[in-house]
């Protein structure tokens, strides 16, 4: 196989990728606390017959796809079960799988009173699961909770220990890792809630520019495929 095709077969594998979370971006650019991914790549040397020729056997491997969990900007809703938050805390949720940290911000009291996220699983407090008696609700930006001029919880909010790390695992909520602590400074906006932080315009401009730049990996590889393929020609040709 000729061997000059290595380096734009890389250059395509790894701007596949990078289409496909761009892709995923900006299909969640209205979801609501949605926080954009970014692809690590590494390289892995491949394994050939012949010597190894210094950045032709380097393939590109995705490392990682690492959220960027950066502010959103907040817009009002007028929703009293809405909750924007500004800062790097979370909400907690309980949710089937366990304990999950949450940003999504829109809340509801459900039949029995509990708080709950879109998906329906409670919210917590600092008593555990938070039950709303029938009234007007009021968020502090500390996060208690009143209900008709009367304290009923306050919602328990977590930031991450200095060296741990949460993951996506869907419905806009994240795993807790081993280690967390209370956080004091995020403020709760009553009424408001986070939008996406994708950046729509910088982000469609990006994806247009790898857009391109795939399409010219594919010529490259077409025309070191076409290459091969007549010098085999002529091989048969003289012999």
């Amino acid at each position: 196989m000729n061997r000059g095709i290595y380096p734009p077969l890389a250059g395509a594998i790894t701007l596949e990728h990078r289409m496909e979370v761009l892709s995923h971006n900006i299909g969640n650019v209205h979801t609501t606390g949605f926080k954009k991914d970014k692809p690590v790549f590494a390289t892995i040397l491949g394994q050939t017959s012949g010597p190894s020729v210094a950045g032709i056997d380097l393939f590109p491997l995705m490392d990682a796809l690492r959220p960027d969990r950066s502010q959103g900007t907040l817009y009002q809703t007028g929703e009293p079960l809405n909750v924007g938050l500004e800062g790097d805390g979370f909400l907690v949720a309980q949710t089937p799988d366990g304990l999950r940290y949450y940003r999504g911000g829109k809340l509801y009291r459900n039949a029995n009173g509990n708080l709950v996220t879109h998906t329906g699983d409670p919210l917590l407090g600092k008593k555990g699961p938070i039950t709303l008696p029938p009234g007007e609700v009021v968020i502090g930006a500390d996060g208690t909770l009143s209900v008709n001029n009367q304290v009923v919880d306050k919602l328990r909010l977590d930031k991450m220990a200095d060296g741990q790390e949460t993951a996506k695992v869907g419905n806009l909520f994240w795993t807790v890792p081993p280690k967390v602590v209370a956080d004091k400074q995020t403020t709760v906006h009553q009424g408001m809630l986070e939008q996406s932080n994708v950046n729509p315009s910088l982000d469609m401009v990006e994806l247009i520019k790898v857009t391109r730049e795939y399409e010219q990996m594919q010529k490259a590889i077409k025309a070191m495929d076409e290459l091969a393929a007549q010098s085999i020609q002529a091989g048969r040709v003289q012999g």
